[in-house]
């Protein structure tokens, strides 16, 4: 009897080591992975608390000596060391995700003579750096919504759109609302409105702020929860000010933010809600988004990019013009006003819509697609995987 090939390792590469939406985009993939053909490994440009997500995972995890990108020897020493790991290890595909994790992983490819994969999650500024990185060789980017998609093919990359994949079956893990309450200072008996993601401007959190201060007086039982805190280094300060913007507007009292939180927590969060509210005023995916209706809660969200593809307007939320606070307020009072029933629908509908499109095992078989075609020599083009995901969208 014939014995089946040995799988084939992939070598992913991270530039952080915090835990971000990106990274949990990779996580969600290796752990759907089938390992019985492909098996995962992180390399991490950085030490941080995602090292302990993917040993839980059961992935095997290289943690690189911190450094910045201008300092160019150690750039340098750092592709070298990933050049290593691939023909120590006996790695067949480099796969980068995000931007700085392909000046890396790219290149190591490169030098190794192996296929490099690459997974973006946005269109990019114009820049030196920017078309230094495009002219890395690469056997096939992964765009994470249409527009982003569309960026990297009019530059004539193979592209192929998979949307973030959602684990449903992680999202079971949820502490009980009565512990969550007692740990966060949450009403047990009060109405939450959350939002989860890290403390950006461009994220919009304080239009929620708005929002929920414009509620009639029958929802000022309503708590807002702001979950998540700054991540990168990258605006620091943005707590303190939404902070003092909730005093402003008068509800300090019922303006919760218990920072980042563990998974289990986030799940249990977003379960207790009635209602989600995501009014990013530019967003690609939006992973919460989908995790959110996955959880069966229905969605309020400026309809930019993501949210605009997640979201079925009036059928698992509601969709508002990007920057339209009047329209928030309105959208969020509306969904709050309906009968538990209706907002049970909406949440019926929305885990519905996740499961057919942005399920993890679906988007793990897709990639496995990709790596079978780069490993076979055959890079796909845009047309192979990204038309019946659009279409399915509504996109």
């Amino acid at each position: 009897m014939t014995s089946a090939p040995a799988p084939s390792k992939v070598l992913w590469v991270s530039c952080v080591g915090e835990k971000g939406g990106a990274e949990v985009y990779l996580l969600n993939f290796l752990r759907h992975l089938d390992r019985r053909r492909y098996t995962p490994a992180v390399v991490l440009l950085r030490p941080g608390a995602f090292e302990t997500d993917l040993k839980d995972a059961d992935i095997e995890t290289f943690v690189l000596q911190r450094h910045r990108m201008r300092n160019l020897a150690a750039v340098a020493r750092s592709i070298l060391q990933i050049r290593g790991l691939v023909r120590r290890h006996g790695v067949r595909l480099i796969h980068s995700n995000a931007f700085r994790g392909h000046t890396y992983g790219g290149l190591a490819a490169r030098f190794a003579g192996v296929p490099a994969v690459w997974s973006v999650h946005c269109p990019e500024v114009d820049g030196v750096s920017t078309r230094v990185n495009l002219r890395i060789p690469v056997a096939s980017v992964t765009a994470n919504c249409p527009r982003t998609a569309d960026w990297y093919a009019a530059r004539r990359f193979p592209v192929n759109l998979i949307w973030p994949p959602v684990d449903l079956d992680r999202l079971q893990d949820r502490t009980p609302r009565s512990a969550l309450a007692s740990k966060y200072g949450l009403p047990v008996a009060g109405r939450w409105v959350g939002m989860a993601s890290r403390l950006q401007r461009y994220k919009g959190h304080e239009y929620l702020l708005r929002a929920t201060a414009a509620l009639p007086a029958s929802q000022r039982d309503v708590h807002v929860i702001i979950i998540g805190g700054a991540l990168f280094g990258m605006e620091e300060d943005y707590l303190d000010q939404l902070k003092a913007l909730a005093n402003q507007l008068g509800i300090a009292d019922r303006a919760h933010f218990p920072g980042f939180v563990p998974d289990a927590d986030l799940h249990g969060l977003v379960d207790g809600c009635e209602v989600m509210v995501h009014p990013a005023l530019d967003e690609d995916f939006g992973l919460i988004v989908a995790e959110s209706q996955a959880l069966e809660k229905p969605v309020v969200a400026f309809a930019s990019v993501g949210p605009a593809a997640i979201i079925q307007d009036g059928v698992t939320g509601r969709l508002v013009p990007v920057g339209d606070q009047e329209g928030l307020q309105r959208s969020l009072a509306g969904v709050l006003d309906l009968s538990t029933a209706d907002r049970e629908r909406l949440g019926r509908a929305g885990r519905e819509r996740v499961q057919r499109l942005f399920a993890a095992p679906t988007a793990a078989r897709r990639l496995e697609k990709i790596y079978d075609a780069c490993l076979g020599g055959r890079p796909m083009s845009l047309d192979a995987l990204r038309q019946p995901v659009i279409d399915d969208a509504g996109c």
